[in-house]
C-alpha cells in the first residue's frame, strides 16, 4: 500500500486484506502501532479513490471496529471527514450503517473546533437528516437510526455552528416529528432531546425552539418515568426559561407553568446507577446557576453537575475546578435567597471536590 498508493488494483486488494487481518482472533495479536499504520494507509486509499464503491466499503469494514476506533492512534478528524464523504457519495444500507456507526463514535473524540468544521458542512447535515427523515416516514427504529441520531447529537455538542446548520436544514421540525412518531421509544427520545439540549444551550438559537408543539411535548416528557428522558427534557426547559419572561414567546404553557413542572420533575428523580451523560464542559451550566435565576433552573443545573461529579469524580471534579465552577457554587451559598435543596447539593459537590482534590 505504501509502495503503490495510486494503483487501484493494489489498493483494492490491500484494503480487503487489511480488513481480514483486523478481524477475529488474529487481530488481537497485531500490535497497536501496526494497526495504526494499517488504518492510516486505509485512509490514504479512501482519499485516493473516493469514487470506488468496493474500496470504500472495504475501508468502512475495517474502520467499523471498537478496538480500532477506541484504542488505535490515527487522525480521527481526517477519518470522520473521509467517512462522511463516503456516506454522501454512496447509497446502500450496509454502507450507511457502518458510516454513521463510525461517525457517532469519532464525533465524540475530536475537538469542538473539529466537530464544528464537520457539522457545519451543509451536505453532511442534509445527508444525516435525510436518513432520519426516511426512517421516520417508514417508522423504522433500527440501529442505523440510532447511530445517525448519536452522530448528530455528538456533532452538535458545544458547536453553535453545527446547531445553526441543523436548524437551517429543517432539523427542529424534523426532530419534533421524530418525537411524535417514536413516542415511548426511550432510546430515540433520549438522543433527540440530547441534541435539542445542545441547541438550547446556544443563546442566540433558543427562539428557534420556542414552538408551541415542542413545549407541549416537553411538558409531557418531563413526567416520563425514565430519568434520562425526563432529564434531557428538563435541560431544554431550563435553558429556554433562563432568558426570562420577556423571551418566553409560546402560549401553550406559560413559563411559570413549565417551571413548576421542571421543579416537580427534578425533585422526584432518584440517583441513577450509571453515568447518564457525558459533558465536554460545564460552561453552559454556569448562567443557569446565577443567584438571580429561578430556583427550578438552578436546581436542574446543580443536580446535573452533582450527578456527573458523583459518578465520575476524577474527570468532572477536575473540570469544575479548571473552569472556575466553584465560584458559582460559592455564590449560591453566599446568597441568602438560595433554596435549601440547592444548598444541600452544592455542599455535596464541594465535599466531593475536597475528597478528590
Amino acid at each position: 500500500m505504501e509502495a503503490h498508493p495510486t494503483k487501484f488494483g493494489v489498493q483494492m486488494a490491500a484494503t480487503a486484506c487489511v480488513y481480514n487481518l483486523t478481524r477475529g482472533e488474529l487481530s488481537k495479536r497485531i500490535h497497536p502501532k501496526l494497526l495504526s499504520r494499517g488504518v492510516n494507509l486505509t485512509l490514504n486509499a479512501m482519499m485516493q479513490f473516493p469514487d470506488e464503491y468496493q474500496l470504500q466499503k472495504n475501508a468502512l469494514l475495517t474502520l467499523c471496529s471498537d478496538r480500532i476506533l477506541q484504542e488505535v492512534s490515527f487522525d480521527r478528524f481526517r477519518c470522520a471527514k473521509l467517512v462522511l464523504d463516503s456516506l454522501c457519495a454512496f447509497e446502500g444500507s450496509n454502507m450507511n450503517r457502518m458510516a454513521v456507526a463510525i461517525c457517532s463514535i469519532l464525533a465524540a473524540k475530536v475537538s469542538t473546533d473539529e466537530t464544528s468544521e464537520l457539522g457545519a458542512r451543509p451536505n453532511y447535515m442534509r445527508k444525516l437528516l435525510s436518513m432520519v427523515q426516511s426512517r421516520m416516514e417508514t417508522k423504522v427504529s433500527d440501529i442505523t437510526m440510532k447511530f445517525t441520531l448519536s452522530a448528530l447529537w455528538n456533532l452538535t455538542d458545544e458547536s453553535a455552528a453545527t446547531c445553526t446548520v441543523f436548524l437551517e436544514q429543517g432539523g427542529a421540525t424534523l426532530f419534533l416529528n421524530v418525537l411524535k412518531t417514536f413516542r415511548f421509544d426511550s432510546a430515540i427520545e433520549t438522543k433527540v432531546l440530547g441534541l435539542l439540549n445542545n441547541i438550547a444551550e446556544v443563546e442566540k438559537l433558543r427562539m428557534s425552539l420556542m414552538l408551541n408543539s415542542l413545549i407541549e411535548e416537553l411538558y409531557s416528557l418531563l413526567k416520563s418515568d425514565l430519568i434520562d428522558v425526563s432529564y434531557f427534557a428538563a435541560g431544554i426547559v431550563a435553558h429556554l426559561a433562563s432568558d426570562g419572561p420577556l423571551y418566553w414567546s409560546v402560549n401553550k404553557f406559560t413559563r411559570d407553568e413549565m417551571l413548576v413542572e421542571l421543579r416537580n420533575a427534578v425533585s422526584q428523580w432518584k440517583v441513577p446507577d450509571s453515568e447518564m451523560v457525558a459533558y465536554r464542559s460545564f460552561k453552559p451550566f454556569f448562567p443557569l446557576m446565577r443567584p438571580e435565576m429561578d430556583y427550578p433552573i438552578q436546581l436542574w443545573a446543580v443536580w446535573a453537575i452533582h450527578h456527573v461529579c458523583t459518578k465520575n469524580p476524577s474527570r468532572y471534579c477536575l473540570m469544575l475546578r479548571e473552569e472556575k465552577g466553584v465560584e458559582y457554587l460559592l455564590d449560591l451559598l453566599a446568597d441568602a435567597k438560595t433554596h435549601e435543596d440547592i444548598r444541600s447539593l452544592v455542599g455535596q459537590i464541594l465535599q466531593l471536590l475536597k475528597v478528590h482534590f
